[in-house]
């Protein structure tokens, strides 16, 4: 019994230095072929301006893939949308494609219906000019406004395409009468006598009228923006006198009246 007791720390002894060998070979050796790096590139990466895109399309997909891991069901609605989102872009570029081609067959069409004349490579310069027959009409109605003319009463005169001429008016006296191009009719002014013709002098309208035991000479500027008033002579005294008017000549701007005593007046409208 005391060898045995004597034998059992020895033995003791004996297992924990056993155990402390095993676990010093269990630990890794200090020597340089033991230890394993990390290469560039792997490991951790840290997020910069330059690659968020990346990380977040690569977060996007590890969620994606995470979520179908967990919901198999899902995987028909996430291809059925996929399906969709391309369709829609194929539609997208579809309809471009077909507006561009109608455009260049539309184009083609046109080219051919009203094919471009040939000028020899000079280009048409665009102006305001009157054509030919344009500037001759102008030229007429230029020389027609600046003449003079007579007519009696009831006739017309022209000037600048439209007509005027004397009319009684409902209350019986007389007036004259503005005609335009489209047919409407403007009565410009009335006389207190009977008038006896109708001149004309460039712009001016020239109305000698009978009155009571007297006469005189209305004139009136077309489009002068004023009311008819009497032609006043070189004396600056009213044109009119005694008597009635007896005949009326008009010689360019020279307007030649006639009383019934035989006297004659002249008087220049300016």
């Amino acid at each position: 019994m005391a060898n045995d007791r004597e034998r059992r720390p020895a033995h003791a002894a004996g297992h924990m230095a056993g155990a402390r060998r095993a676990r010093a070979a269990s630990r890794p050796s200090s020597g340089g072929d033991e230890i394993s790096t990390i290469g560039a590139g792997q490991g951790a990466r840290v997020t910069t301006r330059d690659n968020a895109s990346e990380a977040a399309r690569r977060a996007r997909g590890n969620t994606e893939k995470r979520y179908l891991e967990r919901h198999p069901e899902a995987r028909s609605t996430v291809a059925a949308s996929r399906r969709r989102g391309g369709s829609v872009v194929f539609l997208v570029v579809a309809s471009i494609l077909a507006l561009a081609i109608l455009f260049v067959m539309g184009s083609c069409v046109m080219g051919i219906l009203f094919p471009a004349e040939d000028d020899g490579g000079a280009t048409p310069t665009q102006t305001l000019r009157p054509t030919e027959q344009e500037q001759q009409y102008i030229d007429e109605q230029a020389a027609r406004d600046s003449a003079s003319e007579q007519v009696g009463v009831g006739e017309a005169v022209e000037y600048g395409g439209r007509s005027y001429a004397l009319a009684q008016q409902e209350d019986g006296a007389w007036g004259l009468v503005l005609t335009r191009s489209s047919g409407t009719t403007e009565t410009l002014f009335t006389v207190e006598g009977t008038p006896a013709a109708l001149a004309r002098v460039g712009a001016t309208l020239i109305v000698p009228e009978n009155l009571d035991g007297s006469w005189d000479v209305v004139c009136y500027v077309i489009d002068g923006h004023s009311d008819a008033s009497l032609l006043v002579g070189s004396d600056g005294a009213a044109a009119g006198g005694e008597g009635q008017i007896a005949s009326i000549e008009l010689s360019g701007d020279v307007l030649r009246v006639t009383d019934s005593a035989g006297s004659t007046h002249e008087f220049t409208v300016a």
